[in-house]
């Protein structure tokens, strides 16, 4: 069976179900913008998930809860490398973990993974039936009916969560002892991690990508915190919301969208207006319309034109309307990426990504500190690291290797 399409609110969780059920062996992709994730299946049955976020990996899960320290880590991923052989195992051959711990956060790890996608409102998804080689692998048989009630509690919950944190751009600070004193709360884990990143300049959505927590696990976690009165949201002021200027935006993503566009434009013969347009329609509704008339070749002075316009006909304040506007020109550059990296030599695809980082070097030394800076420093590294997955993942091919070698990494 293949299928591939378009999703939009819970449909994906029908999706999964239906290849459960169906007893389907083989390979569910899932991307929303620059974020992705792989759900392997056999016989109906998922054993193994793979997320594009560094934060979903096992290394870090294992870290961030305490069961080994950085140091441990390290160590074991210069076994695991030394030996080629995959990290859980490493950390098993070390002692820093038992079997059982092993198998507990593998499965803990394809949960967060799991539960985070079923959250994407929008993206696309692509199956296809294939044989999974899963000899000497470490198998998680998760159950899919148990996955999908507790997604839909998470989801039924986190729409009273968002009633209290109405955006990701809020920024929290925490409350004088002589308000309230911390040791009459009992934290759990992920509480006691959250709270240490409330530093009053943080947003949420940044916590959440530090905390290496999924998005529901950190509100859920702010929202006890905000009850027992231990933060508040700090007021901001209006020029931090609106500092950033629009002109510098587009002129960061319309550099690097012509680094690759040149590229593309040559290799595969297309123009690049061409798949600058067909970038557009693998984007949320929301992010597309507001990219809708911008245009690689077109100067500063148009495509802010442009964008204006576009903004007039969105109905929310300057400062989400650029994070928007980051998120949809981020979007374009994965999806110009993603189509440049099967046609170009490995060498020339490093040098594309090379020339991205220096833009984005660029942007973190002579750019003020604003939410908007952060946001295309820690969005383009993402989307630059999928891409070195994807190049790594096209040259392994080339070398024959198995569908599972990169859990030798």
């Amino acid at each position: 069976m293949n299928l591939q399409g378009d999703f939009e609110g819970s449909f994906l969780t029908s999706i999964l179900q239906l290849l459960c059920d169906d007893q389907n062996t083989g390979v569910l992709q899932v991307t929303c913008g620059s974020k992705g994730c792989s759900v392997f299946l056999r016989k109906g049955a998922i054993v193994y998930v793979q997320s594009s976020r560094k934060e979903a990996r096992l290394g870090s899960i294992l870290k961030r809860d305490k069961v080994i320290s950085d140091d441990q880590l390290q160590k074991a991923l210069a076994v695991a490398r030394q030996k080629n052989i995959a990290l859980g195992k490493a950390l098993v051959e070390q002692e820093y973990v038992s079997l059982d711990v092993l198998f507990e956060y593998n499965k803990k790890q394809a949960e967060e993974i799991l539960y985070s996608s079923l959250f994407w409102e929008k993206g696309k998804f692509k199956y296809k039936d294939a044989s999974l080689n899963l000899d000497g692998m470490l198998i998680t048989r998760l159950n899919p009916m148990k996955l999908v009630l507790e997604a839909s509690r998470r989801i039924d919950e986190m729409s009273i969560l968002t009633k209290l944190i109405t955006t990701d751009q809020l920024v929290y600070k925490k409350i004088g002892k002589k308000t309230k004193n911390r040791q009459d709360f009992d934290f759990s884990p992920s509480e006691e991690y959250v709270f240490s990143l409330i530093n009053g300049t943080r947003t949420v959505r940044q916590i959440i990508d530090k905390s290496l927590y999924e998005e529901f696990s950190v509100y859920k976690s702010l929202y006890g915190l905000i009850s027992s009165g231990l933060i508040e949201q700090k007021q901001q002021k209006k020029e931090e919301n609106s500092a950033f200027d629009l002109g510098f935006i587009l002129s960061i993503y319309t550099n690097a969208i012509r680094v690759i566009t040149r590229i593309l434009a040559e290799k595969s013969g297309i123009k690049a207006a061409h798949h600058v347009e067909e970038a557009k329609k693998s984007l949320p509704q929301a992010q597309a319309e507001i990219v809708a008339n911008f245009k690689a070749n077109s100067s500063a002075t148009i495509n802010k034109k442009a964008i204006l316009t576009a903004y007039k006909k969105n109905n929310t304040n300057k400062a989400r309307q650029n994070l928007l506007l980051i998120d949809g020109l981020n979007g374009l550059c994965h999806y110009l990426l993603s189509k440049t990296t099967p046609l170009v030599e490995q060498h020339l695809m490093y040098e594309i990504i090379q020339e991205i980082d220096q833009v984005i070097d660029y942007v973190r030394e002579y750019q003020k500190d604003s939410i908007e800076k952060d946001k295309i420093i820690s969005d383009m590294k993402n989307v630059l690291d999928d891409t070195i997955k994807q190049v790594q993942s096209a040259a392994a091919g080339k070398n024959k290797k198995g569908l599972f070698s990169f859990l030798r990494k």
